[in-house]
């Protein structure tokens, strides 16, 4: 409904402003709206830093599926493209993980409403929706993200954070810490290494 809204004054705007001189003038609310609407969009620093993201990257892998056993690996590979003039980017990694084939999509983002980083995130080992959200550190490069997810071990919403850092322009990395099945405290349980192929 409030992206009805939104359209609806940007409609009138344009039509407004094709019209002769004599058309009628936006009213003070619907100007506001229109103020509002163009903040929103407004591309800043944040969505900069997510274009660093944009390439074609390959992927170390490691992580645990039970924390009594070893750390597996797997070599994926990472393409992400900016989308909408750069407000997004889309990460689509594939590869192979515990024998079976692999692909996910991510897709990265900075709420200029809320003041934070947003992202979703789907595989094909699940049919749930993760979606989180992050706030940056002082040097902008450190993104600590708290994302909700279907757990199908419980079949209830469970919480995971992760930590995103861009080490350099061609290297960085994804760690996520969760609470294992029939553990009490916090662990990593998995992190990826990106080196931007030339």
């Amino acid at each position: 409904m409030r992206i009805m809204r939104v359209i609806a004054v940007m409609a009138l705007f344009i039509t407004t402003a094709a019209m002769a001189d004599d058309a009628p003038k936006m009213s003070a609310d619907q100007q506001a709206m229109m103020e509002r609407a163009a903040k929103a969009a407004k591309l800043g620093p944040q969505h900069e830093a997510l274009k660093k993201w944009a390439g074609d990257w390959g992927c170390t892998v490691k992580f645990l599926v039970d924390p009594a056993q070893p750390w597996q690996e797997a070599t994926t590979t990472a393409n992400t493209a900016s989308l909408l003039d750069g407000r997004y980017v889309q990460e689509t990694s594939t590869g192979e993980m515990m024998g079976q084939p692999f692909t996910g999509i991510a897709v990265y983002g900075y709420d200029n409403v809320i003041g934070k980083y947003v992202s979703t995130w789907i595989d094909n080992f699940g049919t749930g929706i993760m979606k989180s959200e992050g706030t940056a550190d002082a040097s902008g490069n450190v993104i600590t993200w708290v994302g909700t997810m279907s757990d199908p071990m419980t079949g209830k919403p469970a919480k995971e954070r992760m930590v995103s850092t861009m080490i350099d322009d061609d290297h960085r990395t994804l760690e996520m810490f969760g609470v294992p099945p029939g553990a009490k405290k916090e662990m990593k349980m998995m992190r990826i290494e990106y080196s931007r192929k030339r």
